[in-house]
């Protein structure tokens, strides 16, 4: 009997450790920088105003609206979103005509928060890692960003696919913002 409660408390203790060896208030100021410096670099891409071809890429809506999101699981679908937008403006984006150096600024901005995502996630154990309530976000997260990329696909990655594409990733940061609030609580 008395090995039972050992075993207990040593489980919630190890537990208790893992959650709270990731400091979400690093990680909360960590990401709110990142996203504002993502917001202004993609406010300077112009181009022409395509926003008469604008679909709805339809956004899982456990995302949109996260409601009572774990921390851990917001991480999760905020490293998600960043590694594919990253895929998506590595891919083709030559043909927009916009300031290569912008570009390249915003990928690198991505790019080093998303390799900051994964060092501190590394700390979640991996059976914790896909969790029954983010597994189906990040599927649908995952189907969500083939949709974008098909689009430009099928759109020949023309300027204007590319402007649709900008301001979908533009809705995207405030969805991420609203995430990174989640460190918060």
């Amino acid at each position: 009997m008395t090995n039972r409660w050992i075993l207990q408390a040593a489980f919630l203790l190890g537990f208790l450790s893992i959650a709270l060896s990731i400091n979400y208030e690093d990680l909360e100021h960590r990401q709110s920088s990142s996203n504002s410096v993502c917001l202004e670099l993609l406010k300077q891409l112009d181009g022409q105003n395509c926003l008469g071809h604008r679909i709805n890429f339809k956004i899982p809506m456990g995302v949109k609206r996260p409601g009572q999101m774990e921390k851990k699981d917001a991480a999760f679908v905020i490293q998600e979103m960043l590694q594919n937008i990253f895929n998506v403006f590595k891919n083709n984006s030559s043909s927009t005509g916009w300031n290569e150096n912008i570009v390249e600024s915003f990928l690198g901005e991505l790019r080093d928060q998303i390799d900051f995502l994964n060092k501190i996630l590394e700390e979640v154990p991996a059976n914790e890692r896909w969790t029954p309530s983010n597994f189906p976000t990040i599927l649908r997260l995952k189907s969500y960003y083939r949709r974008v990329q098909s689009f430009l696909e099928v759109k020949g990655y023309s300027s204007c696919a590319w402007m649709v594409v900008r301001a979908e990733i533009l809705s995207n940061f405030s969805i991420i913002r609203r995430l990174t609030d989640i460190f918060q609580n």
